[in-house]
């Protein structure tokens, strides 16, 4: 583009953007003072859900935002793209479950049917069967969890309406081909640990919602644990564990209970008290006591134990545990004689890898190691005490492993990369190799991503800290500064951004854009300490991780400053918010869906006791200033120069509320200089995002990636006239 051309196409930008200005949220100031700082909160009042000022600038904001990315050049391309991929793609298959008699039960959608639809089949190569489409019930419900008996001749299915989550939960006789009569509502299975069923078949423990309306100041606490058996009417589940119903257990009204049995000859229930984080305080008891008044609860392990995953053999535990160890080690005790303090160690901690799975098999035991959160593989633990690399089918930036148990032999693994479909594998133990266990075949993404570098890198963060980061492009891109780049990142609750093909990926790398993604530091590719290090006190870390990798792909001349976007959602909204308020002369945008912001009121947000123990709380004096210092809401100054910026927001969000993006694109609104645009979009009918129906998520991703590309100066996603 020559000189004329740029400064032409930058005034029609300038010109454009001052005439498409929305309307601003009106003022209503309320003063506090939180560790020894005048707090001014400008838009408090929009905390409110009823609040009718509020309502009608959110309606305004998503009009606007709608109309200006519909000016955008070259949308239509994204949208196009994504079609023929939806149609190509033959089907899609989730949710598998493997009952120990080997009946498959899962859900599936097509390009033909939208609907995830549960079918299950006897063994792999067995004829499919439709078992239960939500349609029968409502056009608005979908299904969102399934989880059979342990003989398959029961399957509870979850369901809720368009993307609310919290929902029901149905019983479907599998033998009858019919639904059972009772409905047992106020649940939330696909998020609060899901239905157990008993080892005998004859009923199931499910985690019950008093209070469901999130306007209420008790919405999603005093979670009950009960107890379902078929049969009985809802009226009388038992509640198995609650605040309620275990005083001596301690638990708060934010925590989340749950009864589990570990296998189908399982002799012992556990008990456990769980919040947002992997660790909780775990109890057992006899199953004889099932049916007793009051559960006589032992203590099995603490949260401060670090147990993350664990398996009962025989009267043994398997488990996997980061205390001693930040890279994880597997180790063994007895169960009737718990030692957590010295257990035997059967896999020691290695330094340069995370164990990040294992499962227990009649064979041995597998494991998993990670590098840096992108590099797996496969090893087995032989019951002479030997460690032995597994070779897997292809290169693995991710591996899941699936078992039915020390008794079978059964082993499935899961993988998948940057460039490669998620793909599944049975081993065969005849021939000592994995062979292909699919259900569906989806790889189209994966042709179109055949001609790219992926370079794995690490660099030293403000501390010297090395950060992985992973950079993907096509073959043959010039790196010469002027690249779009497109960051997305998350550093929080030690959930490691795990290689896949994702839409944002797909359609950046295809607009001949840099795809990044930061390791930062909140999340766990590099083990336990990557997650403390970017925790409450030690919180910046995750953003100046973040930062520092962004420079270094400007000094390396990958790209330069003002184009770079950068995006995340949910409690990623942290990291995204405080890298523009604290470099915005770093960003060309930011782009950020149903996330957090204003971490100094996020307790008074759905869920926002559990989502403290992240971040942290207002209760704690020293926790208030961690809270104040990662606020980027109150960090936007007036007359900052920032990015372009587009948030959305469920108005059902039951993780999120809607004001945290709304109030942060409010101020933005008010406070930048820059003239960039700051767009907002509520979907009225969405949640978080989980369940939304395939055309909100494909008009979603086209319409913030073109924003992206329009901000960071692609040629081709230009305003039009």
């Amino acid at each position: 583009m020559t000189f004329r051309i740029f400064l032409i196409s930058f005034l029609l930008f300038q010109c454009n953007e001052k005439k498409s200005t929305a309307k601003k949220l009106p003022v209503n100031q309320v003063i506090d003072t939180l560790a020894n700082t005048i707090i001014k909160d400008s838009y408090r009042y929009i905390e409110n859900y009823e609040d009718s000022t509020a309502l009608a600038w959110y309606k305004e904001q998503t009009n606007h935002a709608n109309k200006i990315v519909s000016k955008i050049s070259n949308r239509n391309k994204i949208t196009e793209l994504q079609k023929q991929i939806d149609e190509k793609s033959n089907a899609i298959v989730s949710n598998l479950e493997i009952t120990i008699n080997n009946i498959y039960f899962y859900l599936k959608s097509s390009s033909q049917n939208s609907t995830k639809r549960l079918f299950c089949r006897k063994n792999f190569s067995g004829k499919e069967v439709l078992l239960f489409d939500p349609k029968q019930i409502s056009e608005k419900k979908i299904i969102n969890y399934v989880h059979p008996s342990w003989d398959g001749k029961k399957i509870v299915i979850g369901i809720t309406e368009n993307d609310l989550e919290i929902g029901q939960i149905l019983v479907y006789d599998v033998v009858n081909r019919a639904l059972l009569d009772d409905v047992i509502v106020n649940t939330w299975p696909s998020a609060l640990g899901g239905v157990m069923w008993l080892p005998d078949n004859s009923g199931f423990t499910y985690e019950y919602i008093p209070v469901i309306d999130k306007k209420s100041e008790n919405y999603l606490l005093n979670v009950e644990t009960r107890l379902h058996l078929i049969g009985d009417k809802i009226k009388s589940d038992k509640v198995l564990l609650s605040k309620g119903n275990n005083p001596e257990l301690k638990i708060n009204k934010q925590d989340f209970p749950e009864v589990t049995f570990k296998n189908h000859k399982s002799q012992y229930m556990f008990a456990s008290i769980s919040g947002a984080s992997y660790y909780s305080d775990y109890y057992y008891s006899d199953l004889k006591n099932l049916n007793k008044d009051a559960i006589d609860w032992k203590s099995l392990f603490l949260k401060e134990d670090l147990v993350k995953k664990f398996y009962i053999e025989n009267n043994n535990i398997i488990f996997l545990s980061a205390k001693e160890a930040k890279n994880f080690q597997i180790c063994k005790t007895d169960l009737l004689d718990p030692n957590f303090e010295f257990p035997e160690v059967l896999v020691e901690e290695d330094p340069s890898a995370v164990i990040t799975d294992l499962a227990l098999t009649s064979k041995g035991l597998f494991f998993v190691k990670t590098k840096n959160g992108v590099d797996a593989n496969l090893f087995k633990l032989e019951k002479n005490k030997k460690i032995t690399k597994v070779d897997i089918p292809e290169k693995a930036g991710y591996i899941n492993i699936r078992s039915k148990g020390n008794d079978f032999d059964d082993l499935i693994i899961e993988i998948e990369g940057w460039i490669s479909e998620k793909k599944q594998f049975k081993y065969n133990y005849h021939t000592n190799r994995f062979e292909m266990h699919q259900l569906d075949e989806n790889s189209v993404r994966e042709e179109l991503l055949s001609n790219v570098i992926v370079e794995e890198i690490e660099v030293l963060s403000h501390d010297k800290v090395r950060v992985p980061m992973s950079i993907i492009y096509k073959h043959g891109m010039k790196l010469n500064g002027n690249n779009s780049v497109l960051m997305r990142g998350y550093g929080a609750f030690g959930i490691s951004m795990e290689p896949y093909i994702d839409s944002y990926l797909l359609h950046w790398i295809n607009n001949d854009g840099i795809y990044v993604v930061p390791h930062v530091r909140g999340g766990g590719e590099k083990g336990n300490l990557w997650h403390m290090g970017g925790f409450k006190k030690s919180k910046s870390n995750s953003w100046k991780d973040f930062i520092a990798c962004a420079e270094h792909l400007i000094n390396n001349n990958y790209t330069s400053k003002n184009k770079i976007a950068i995006s995340s959602g949910s409690g990623g909204g942290v990291l995204v918010g405080n890298a523009i308020t604290e470099r915005p002369d770093l960003f060309g945008a930011a782009i950020a869906t149903v996330a957090i912001f204003n971490t100094l009121r996020l307790e008074y947000g759905p869920n926002g006791k559990n989502l403290s123990r992240e971040f942290g709380t207002l209760e704690d004096p020293q926790e208030v200033k961690y809270l104040l210092e990662m606020d980027a809401y109150n960090k936007i100054k007036n007359g900052g120069n920032y990015p372009g910026v587009f948030l959305t927001a469920g108005f059902n969000d039951s993780r999120v509320p809607v004001w945290q993006p709304a109030k942060f694109a409010a101020r933005l609104q008010a406070s930048t200089a820059s003239n960039k645009p700051i767009l907002f979009s509520v979907n009225f009918e969405g949640g978080h995002g989980f369940e939304a129906s395939k055309r909100t998520k494909n008009k979603e991703v086209a319409d913030l990636i073109t924003f992206a590309l329009w901000q960071t100066g692609h040629p081709d996603f230009q305003m039009e006239n």
